[in-house]
């Protein structure tokens, strides 16, 4: 979970692969991205010429698909299975 300064939270960490932005003040989704595979990554701010951008990287490896696997042990169908693979999304803030 990122907070900005500007009341503005972003989070993924969910395997729906999507990285989301959240109004800190009531918790509604303002913007979502779905990534090609599940966001696991942190996410950062930075400024660059005075423009904000936010990065975050996806890329569901062993360890998650591992830990997927058990879950659909005990709920089988309830987890889609997320494609592996890795990448960097960097998005600009308006």
């Amino acid at each position: 979970m990122l907070a900005t300064g500007g009341g503005v939270l972003f989070a993924g960490g969910t395997n729906d692969r999507y990285f989301r932005a959240f109004d800190a003040s009531n918790g509604k989704t303002l913007w979502e991205f779905r990534t090609a595979s599940g966001v696991n990554g942190v996410p950062v701010s930075f400024q660059l010429d005075g423009k904000q951008y936010i990065a975050v990287q996806s890329g569901w490896g062993v360890d998650a698909a591992r830990m997927q696997a058990r879950l659909n042990l005990a709920r089988p169908w309830e987890y889609p299975d997320v494609p592996q693979g890795g990448a960097v999304w960097v998005f600009a803030l308006e």
